[in-house]
This record gives C-alpha cells, sequence and structure tokens, in this order.
C-alpha cells in the first residue's frame, strides 16, 4: 500500500510519527522518529484503521463500559471525526492544521483509541491489555509485567473526603514511609500556616488501590507531614521554572501491609532524550469544572476517572521553551494525572521522572520533572531533596550526568 510521506512540517510530522506507532513495533521507535514517518493515508488505510478502531472500542464498551447506548454514540464520533482529521492530515500543511482545532482534536482522539498511545487499565496489580486498543505494544508491557507489578503496589492515589471527585493526585512509594508528588497536590491537600508550615487536611491518605474492577482498596495510609517542597507556590499555570514536586511521610504501617520493595530513584540523567521508552503509571482524573469543557475521550472513560492506569510512550523534544529539568512526553494521560510517576522501559522499579502537566493546545505536549536533576534543589529552608532523601536513607540509583 503507498506509504506517504511527502510533508515534513513539523505539526504533520509529529502526527505522522504517533500514527505510525500503532503500526511500528515498540522496540524500533528509532525508524519513526524524524524525517516525516512512513504512515499510509490512502482512503483505503484510513478506512480500515477507522473500522479497527470502532470495533475495538465496541468491544471495550461492552466488556467494561456497562455497554451503554450513548457510549457507543461517543465512539462513533470519534472514529468519523478521526477519520476527517486523517484526510486532512493528508493534505493540509501546518498552518491548515493549526488553524482547524476541531481537526486537532479529532487527531488526538484517533490517536488515543487506535493503538498507537494507548492507556490501560490495571486489576489485579495486572496491566488488562483488553481495556484499550493495544497496538504493537503488548509483547513490550508482558516483557515488563514482574517488574510492573511490583511498581504497581508502589503508587497510590491520593484521597480527600472534601475533593470534589475524592481525591487530588497521585503519588509513589521510595521509602516505605515516603512519597512523592506535586506541589501543586500539597497546596490543596494541606492548609499553610503562617510559620511558613503545613498542616494536613483532616483524613488525607494515599490508598495503593483504586482498581477498576480490581484491588478497591490496597495498604490505606494517612499522610502524616510535608518533608519537602519545591519553594515556590504553584498557581492555576504552569510555570516550568518552578519544582512542582513534594516529599511526605505517612503515618506508620504494619510491616506485613507493605510492598515487597519500593521504587528507587534514577539518579542518573543520560536516558532523558527521545526516543526513550517509558510509562506513566498514575490515576486519571476529570479536570474539574471550568479547566475545559469534556473531550470525547473524557466522556467515553469518564467512567474510570480515579482509577489506576499504565500508559506507554516515548520521550519528545520539548516544544515549549522548558527549564533543563524538565522532559517531554507523549504517553496519554486523559484528563490528568498529577503526580503519577515516570517508568522506563526495562527500568521498571526506578522511579526516573514525576508528572506535572501537560498541554492541549498546539503543540500538545506533557511535561515531567527528570528527577536527577531536581535532587540538589532546596526549599524554602535552603535544605535539598537529596539531603531530606539522606534523613531517611534513600540513596538515588547512579550519578547525575
Amino acid at each position: 500500500m503507498p506509504q506517504d510521506t511527502l510533508t515534513t512540517s513539523p505539526v504533520n510530522q509529529r502526527y505522522r510519527t504517533l500514527l505510525a506507532a500503532r503500526d511500528t513495533p515498540a522496540g524500533d521507535l528509532e525508524s519513526t522518529g524524524g524525517g516525516g514517518a512512513a504512515v499510509d493515508l490512502s482512503d483505503q488505510a484510513i478506512d480500515e484503521r477507522v473500522n479497527a478502531t470502532k470495533g475495538q472500542l465496541y468491544d471495550i464498551i461492552k466488556t467494561h463500559l456497562g455497554d451503554k447506548a450513548d457510549l457507543y454514540e461517543i465512539a462513533n464520533k470519534i472514529v468519523a471525526d478521526g477519520g476527517e482529521a486523517l484526510r486532512v492530515l493528508r493534505g493540509e500543511d501546518d498552518e491548515g492544521l493549526t488553524a482547524r482545532g476541531d481537526v486537532i482534536d479529532s487527531l488526538e482522539a484517533i490517536i488515543r483509541t487506535d493503538g498507537s498511545r494507548p492507556s490501560f487499565m490495571i486489576c489485579d496489580g495486572v496491566v488488562d491489555l483488553t481495556t484499550s486498543p493495544v497496538g504493537t505494544w503488548a509483547d513490550d508491557i508482558k516483557l515488563s509485567m514482574d517488574l510492573l507489578r511490583d511498581a504497581f503496589n508502589c503508587v497510590g492515589r491520593i484521597d480527600v473526603p472534601d475533593a470534589d471527585f475524592g481525591f487530588q493526585g497521585t503519588g509513589f512509594l521510595i521509602h516505605e514511609n515516603l512519597i512523592i508528588t506535586n506541589r501543586h497536590v500539597l497546596q490543596v491537600i494541606t492548609d499553610w500556616q503562617s510559620d511558613g508550615s503545613w498542616t494536613m487536611k483532616p483524613g488525607v491518605a494515599i490508598d495503593f488501590g483504586h482498581e477498576f474492577k480490581g484491588r478497591a482498596s490496597l495498604n490505606r495510609r494517612l499522610i502524616k507531614r510535608v518533608v519537602y517542597a519545591g519553594p515556590d507556590p504553584i498557581r492555576s499555570f504552569i510555570d516550568h521554572k518552578k519544582l512542582d514536586l513534594a516529599l511526605f511521610e505517612l503515618e506508620p504501617a504494619d510491616l506485613a501491609t507493605l510492598p515487597q520493595t519500593v521504587l528507587s530513584i534514577e539518579g542518573s540523567t543520560g536516558w532523558a532524550k527521545p526516543p526513550q521508552q517509558m510509562y506513566i503509571v498514575g490515576y486519571p482524573g476529570s479536570p474539574g469544572p471550568g479547566v475545559a469543557p469534556p473531550n470525547l475521550l473524557e466522556l467515553l472513560f469518564q467512567s474510570t476517572f480515579g482509577c489506576k492506569r499504565l500508559a506507554p510512550g516515548v520521550l519528545m523534544t520539548p516544544e515549549a521553551n522548558v527549564h533543563t529539568w524538565t522532559l517531554a512526553h507523549d504517553a496519554t494521560t486523559l484528563g490528568g494525572n498529577s503526580g503519577s510517576v515516570l517508568l522506563l522501559v526495562d527500568r521498571e522499579k526506578i522511579a526516573a521522572g514525576l508528572h506535572y502537566g501537560g498541554r492541549w493546545s498546539d503543540p500538545r505536549e506533557n511535561w515531567g520533572h527528570i528527577l536527577g536533576l531536581v535532587l540538589d534543589q532546596p526549599d524554602k529552608s535552603g535544605k535539598t531533596l537529596r539531603e531530606c532523601l539522606n534523613d531517611f536513607d534513600v540513596q538515588p540509583i547512579g550519578n547525575v550526568n
């Protein structure tokens, strides 16, 4: 079948690269990394892609989402709009694409639902590959499964009794009594005191369950206190110059309830460049009222918000003017994964990055902190993250480079 590689403008090329990922072995992503990714955009190929996607979405709705008629209508709209968007992509340059926000939205939706960049539910500590079109990711995930199972037990949902949706983000264990999350999560689960300290709101806890049709609760722990926080407040907009990271101590727990291992911290930084394969593990949730109208993906998966997911992807070259401690990635984060851990393929028991945000306007990308580059950043008191970790005998793996 003909391979359409005529256009090499940045936005057009990026979407071609993502679309090609569905048909490219995940371990061979170098071949889609530049120069105009080879993706078939003939009428026949587009029809085959959207029909296959429609069938897979129908299966997911029937098996996992309650077989609801309105969800089939959403799936129909995703594939119909996606087919139109693919035809526009075939012939439009960057200016034509970016001028049509509806087309960009449809391209994003089809990429997130055709197996190019899937997002899978985790059930009883195992990735359920039937919960999202899988593309070519199945073999890599199966090879990673033993290590991922240990990692999943270290990723929990930060529950807040008075929150609109019952939770405010994700955290992950890097010591039996320490979790890392975002500073902007800290700001909504604590009250700041005039002396510069933080007081935890009543009942705030982390629960390592909340799986879709799996473990409802697992090793629930109350959050005790703030150990470290990035020094600057995080407002409603993203400022890449601000460290969006916080470290919490948990209340003690029975040793029998703890996971067998906790996540190590990646201290090296040489890995943080495209096309490194990675996973995001966390709890996507609704962006909340007033943030943005729900898109088709959010409408389709809204019944699964707050459940533990794994999303594979690759690192990108950041398009935004970001800080050196920031990486960009293209894994699906749905409505948001604040505080999710970034794991590298083949190093799944080591926390390499901390997801902190993303941008839906073009050029679209997600962002995380490279943990190895923030270890020596001080908090308001002047104490560094590395020093706070040393207090708990936590030593990063490898050296900053």
